[in-house]
């Protein structure tokens, strides 16, 4: 069994099976906003000084946009894999010197339980999810309502066309496919160590929309304008990348048994093999430490886990890597001796990460008469704090016959911070022997 378990790790190692973008994923939003936003210069024998590349963002004007693209990254390289519970527990009997099953339940997909599965027992399968991500903060991430506004750089003594903005208007289309590949392991009754190998697969397309806003030159038209002699310019880049994701290292010790579950300690170390600027990993080693609290009555098994997660520093400068706090809450129910439903509730607060919050920024211009103004924008700027995600979770696991478990479950968003997708379907299935 363990050469078989060897054998498909390595098959999922294949380099032929991985494919690089050459542009990395991570850094396609700060190119199209900082790089793409460059105006025309002036014609030959135009008075007027290059303004071409004065609206290209510094360091003040690109912290809205490098946050956002911050968070993107971050919650599309570390979604919830799912739990490392196999669906099948054992103890052993010592008056009949076999193993029987220790619970009735076949767990949840995404919630640990207390139980192991028994010393010398494997238990081995595979995950698919997809996810569609389609909103951040309550804002729809493809029709342009995510808007960023870029300021005149300071360079020529408050000359009034420094009055002018450039407003960026961002859409976007991001798929994250997921396929998990498992496997557990029964050190003794009460220890199970495991691996989960993930391969990810990532396409993005991206398009940002640029206007100027003629605050302050107004009908002067030969001091901005895009390289199309307009007001507005699009700028579009998309790509995908496909390889192995952050492998993650499992192990939990059941340290005090109850009917049908008690109280486990469980850890889980993300390695940091994925390719953080193509999105499959988040860049950094991050250890997450639970307790694990589960019981069974009749046929209804509560569990709840609450653990918090180190994480170390992300290698990439477009990917920050936060400690969470996590906990997960919910409960299974047999229908039969074939089926199990569960519902859970997943939480995550990423500590310190802050969050884009909407307001509104007055920008103040003096035109070339010497007539002063004020515009009021609605844009994102940065609050400092954690950021709370919150998912919902429900699904059914099914044993067609011996060993084999089928899993269905549908992941959804409870809430509008972050980034938020579709329903997530997950598919599995997982073989103990």
């Amino acid at each position: 069994m363990l050469k078989n378990a060897v054998l498909v790790v390595g098959f999922v190692l294949l380099p032929q099976f991985v494919a690089a973008q050459d542009t990395p994923l991570a850094e396609i939003l700060p190119r199209l906003i900082q790089a793409e936003v460059v105006l025309a210069g002036p014609p030959p024998g135009s008075p007027f000084q290059s303004h071409a590349a004065h609206f290209v963002p510094g360091a003040d004007q690109t912290l809205a946009p490098f946050l956002f693209n911050q968070s993107i990254v971050l919650q599309t390289a570390t979604l919830p894999l799912g739990s490392s519970a196999g669906g099948f527990s054992y103890t052993f009997d010592q008056a009949l010197g076999t193993y029987t099953r220790s619970t009735n339940s076949f767990g949840s997909a995404f919630a640990e339980r207390a139980v192991t599965i028994g010393r010398g027992r494997w238990d081995l399968g595979a995950t698919y999810q997809h996810a569609s991500f389609n909103s951040y903060e309550g804002k729809n991430l493809d029709d342009g309502s995510i808007r960023f506004y870029l300021t005149h750089e300071a360079c020529c003594n408050n000359a009034f066309f420094e009055g002018d903005l450039v407003e960026t208007a961002v859409s976007m289309e991001l798929k994250a496919d997921t396929f998990a590949f498992f496997g557990l392991y029964g050190l003794t009754d009460r220890i199970d160590v495991g691996i989960v190998v993930p391969i990810v697969s990532i396409d993005l397309n991206a398009q940002v929309n640029a206007t100027i806003l003629r605050l302050a030159t107004q009908n002067i038209t030969n001091i901005h304008a895009f390289s199309n002699g307009g007001s507005t310019n699009t700028a579009s880049d998309s790509g995908s990348a496909t390889g192995i994701g952050d492998i993650i290292l499992r192990g939990k010790y059941h340290f005090l048994r109850a009917t049908g579950g008690g109280l486990a300690v469980a850890v889980d170390v993300r390695t940091p093999t994925g390719d953080e600027e193509n999105l499959h990993g988040a860049g950094a080693t991050q250890a997450k430490f639970q307790l694990v609290a589960s019981r069974a009555y009749d046929r209804v098994a509560p569990h709840f886990n609450i653990g918090y997660t180190f994480s170390g520093e992300s290698s990439s400068q477009f990917v920050s890597s936060n400690d969470e706090f996590n906990y997960t809450g919910g409960a299974e129910f047999v229908v039969s001796p074939k089926l199990t439903i569960a519902g859970d509730i997943i939480g995550r607060q990423l500590q310190d990460s802050g969050r884009l919050v909407e307001q509104p920024k007055t920008f103040n211009w003096t035109s070339a008469l010497g007539v002063s103004g004020s515009s009021t924008f609605t844009e994102f700027a940065s609050q400092p704090g954690n950021l709370n995600l919150l998912l919902g979770a429900a699904g059914l696991r099914f044993n067609p016959g011996r060993n084999l478990l089928i899993s269905a479950n549908l992941v959804f968003p409870l809430g509008e911070p972050g980034m938020q997708s579709d329903i997530i379907p997950a598919i599995g299935f997982d073989y103990a022997c």
